[in-house]
């Protein structure tokens, strides 16, 4: 195997960034194969094993490590300001240089809250959550810059609860995917069973069989099929394309609706404006949070109108606060789909 080339940045936020709030979005569950948060205290470590360039890009291992962003002490905000250490090798240089420039995206670092919290509209936000925001100001919105893997996980989640959609999710992108890149020598290296995300070819090889045992149907299967086909145009066509030319682009891939977009593009871009709708709980938990009574999205959007451009803002920080279901309708229930 190559030598690892391995190098270093140090991110210095000059706004408020709390690395595993962040993050902790992208994540997907606690045994994530491809990111992993990890939280001691006032420390921070982020595993990362990822691919540069999705469709025919190398793997690229990476620790990013952030001491003092969850300490209870000093003023508010300034505990959040802490450097974040950022590590990442790989066999090729230039995939470690690549990813080394997409950290800060990553990370929220580009993600500018001041002009809304700055607004007229922000003080009409409940002031409870805007009281949560304030005692936890490193929220940020991350883009990975991963279009392919932040839709295939979103399509893994529709229609089933999150526990069966992460636990397929998981176990195929760890028995498909890549191995991890060795660390140089004398470095300790990621978690072992973390794995580089499936190229598109892998995710085309699984046999029906396979999506069957972990309780993956059809119609998600299909559409993950049918996405990975369309990866290499989807990927050029992100290339300099606005984020409306790619959703439009993602809406022509059967199976891939608003909800699935929005989830993907939440992550991938960013986008503060994107609100999922379609969402099982998340009509009736804002609806709750902003008029104390449960509600369908039609509602939550008439809700959300004044912070439009700001929407996605407006949910997390509802969400930080707590926001919360009434838990008066039925629970969405795990389906047997392996014994179908």
């Amino acid at each position: 195997m190559p030598s690892s080339y391995l190098a270093e940045r140090v991110l210095e936020p000059q706004e408020p960034l709390d690395l595993a709030l962040t993050l902790s979005v992208v994540q997907r569950g606690a045994s994530d194969p491809t990111l992993r948060i990890e939280s001691v205290g006032a420390a921070t470590r982020v595993h990362v094993a990822a691919r540069v360039g999705e469709v025919s890009g190398g793997g690229v291992a990476a620790v990013l490590e952030q001491r003092g962003a969850s300490g209870i002490s000093g003023p508010a905000g300034s505990r959040f300001r802490a450097p974040i250490r950022v590590r990442a090798w790989g066999p090729e240089a230039a995939d470690v240089e690549a990813f080394l420039r997409a950290v800060p995206a990553l990370v929220g670092l580009h993600d500018d809250w001041a002009p809304f919290t700055g607004s007229e509209a922000y003080q009409l936000i409940p002031a409870g959550a805007r009281a949560g925001f304030r005692r936890r100001p490193g929220l940020r919105l991350p883009s990975t810059g991963q279009i392919i893997k932040q839709t295939i996980s979103a399509i893994f989640e529709q229609r089933v609860t999150v526990g069966e959609a992460i636990g397929a999710w998981q176990r195929l992108s760890r028995r498909h995917g890549d191995p991890v890149p060795e660390p140089p020598a004398g470095m300790p290296g990621l978690p072992e069973d973390m794995r580089v995300f499936p190229r598109p070819e892998a995710w085309l090889s699984i046999p029906s069989w396979e999506w069957h045992r972990h309780g993956v149907d059809i119609h998600r299967t299909t559409s993950v099929r049918r996405l990975t086909e369309l990866a290499p145009s989807l990927s050029r066509y992100g290339e300099g394309a606005s984020p409306a030319e790619l959703a439009r682009a993602l809406a022509g891939v059967p199976g891939v609706g608003p909800w699935t977009i929005a989830e993907a593009m939440q992550r991938s871009h960013g986008l503060p404006d994107a609100v999922s709708v379609g969402d099982y709980h998340l009509a009736h938990r804002i609806c709750v949070a902003l008029e104390g009574r449960r509600g369908d999205d039609d509602r939550m959007l008439e809700l959300l109108a004044p912070w439009r451009g700001n929407r996605q803002r407006v949910v997390r920080i509802l969400l930080l606060a707590g926001a919360r279901d009434q838990r008066k309708g039925p629970r969405l229930a795990p389906r047997a789909h392996r014994l179908i």
